[in-house]
């Protein structure tokens, strides 16, 4: 299975993280500040966006892969990646 998020579905994801953390987590002033600043400089359609969606795509597909219980034909039969860990 392959999901690729595209910046902007990266974006909306990333505001809504940011938003519950902001509402469901005491914070300091200092420290809501600090996470509004970074929420701002990864404005939709900024470099800085455009480099968290990669890095989102990356885990994203990481977490999948690590869970994909892939079959590998070996002499004959078929045997689960998941069998030799």
């Amino acid at each position: 299975m392959h999901v690729i998020l595209e910046a902007d579905e990266a974006w909306s994801i990333m505001s809504l993280v940011v938003s519950q953390a902001l509402d469901g987590v005491e914070l300091s002033a200092d420290g809501r500040a600090a996470v509004r600043h970074w929420r701002s400089e990864r404005a939709e359609g900024t470099a800085l966006m455009g480099d968290l969606a990669v890095g989102m795509n990356e885990a994203l597909g990481t977490l999948v892969d690590e869970r994909t219980a892939k079959l590998i034909r070996r002499r004959g039969r078929y045997v689960s990646t998941r069998a030799r860990r």
